[in-house]
């Protein structure tokens, strides 16, 4: 077996080989972490032999910790074989198109110059979360992993609501792929929610996603959240795929 790069778009994209191509894949790597996602398996092997197939080459590469995201049918398969269920998520999509708005606050794009007052609404806005940041060094480093990543941040299409003292909701988008942006984070501080301000800041990442070409824009809230599962459904987003996100060493 090996794993090698595979032609497309992004470096993140890899298959691995056989006599023939088995399974292709989206790697995204931060040391010896590695996190595999988008399985494409280009035989009847079931997903649990292929990760098998994988842990072996990725531990040549020097990944010690694996994070896979499968379809919810491979969650059985895959615990049997050592790996531990982390979180669920639900993708919801919808045809980005123009949408009238009047913010409330001033709306500007995020930078990496916004990144330190960020990362403090960033931590006051997951506090009371299980897992979630431990500090706001912590906040910011995801920050700043996110915007320097594989996938490709969108400073023009990120918004931000309030002062540059005081951020107060955030929306934060990447590019997948040339036809889909995601949403990849989205947060407001406690005493600033349910006033429309991640609704405000969506409807201005797609306006921008239209006057650019990018026609499709996704999100993947946790299966938990209600909150967030609420409000795309209220901008016409559909649900229509469900992932798991499991963990094992390597």
């Amino acid at each position: 077996m090996n794993v090698s790069k595979a032609l497309a778009s992004s470096d993140s994209w890899y298959v691995l080989v056989a006599d023939h191509p088995i399974v292709l894949f989206n790697l995204e790597r931060s040391e010896s972490r590695a996190k595999v996602s988008q399985i494409c398996v280009t035989n009847d092997s079931p997903v649990d032999a292929v990760v098998s197939y994988l842990r072996q080459d990725l531990r040549k590469m020097g990944i010690t910790d694996l994070i896979v995201r499968v379809g919810s049918s491979d969650l059985e398969s895959l615990t049997a074989a050592g790996f531990e269920k982390r979180e669920s998520y639900v993708r919801f999509s919808r045809v980005a198109e123009e949408i009238s708005m009047m913010p409330m606050l001033p709306l500007t794009n995020v930078t990496q110059k916004e990144v330190p007052a960020l990362s403090r609404l960033m931590y006051d806005a997951y506090a009371k979360e299980h897992g979630a940041f431990s500090d706001i060094q912590s906040a910011e480093s995801s920050l700043r992993t996110l915007m320097s990543g594989k996938q490709r941040y969108l400073s023009e299409a990120s918004f931000t609501s309030g002062t540059s003292r005081n951020l107060v909701s955030a929306c934060l988008v990447t590019l997948n792929s040339a036809s889909q942006a995601n949403i990849a984070q989205l947060f407001t501080h406690p005493l600033y929610r349910a006033r429309g301000l991640a609704t405000t800041e969506i409807a201005a990442a797609m306006n921008w996603l239209v006057t650019s070409g990018i026609p499709n824009l996704v999100a993947w809230p946790r299966e938990g959240n209600d909150v967030v599962k609420r409000l795309l459904r209220k901008m016409g987003f559909r649900e229509d795929r469900r992932v798991v996100e499991l963990a094992a060493g390597i």
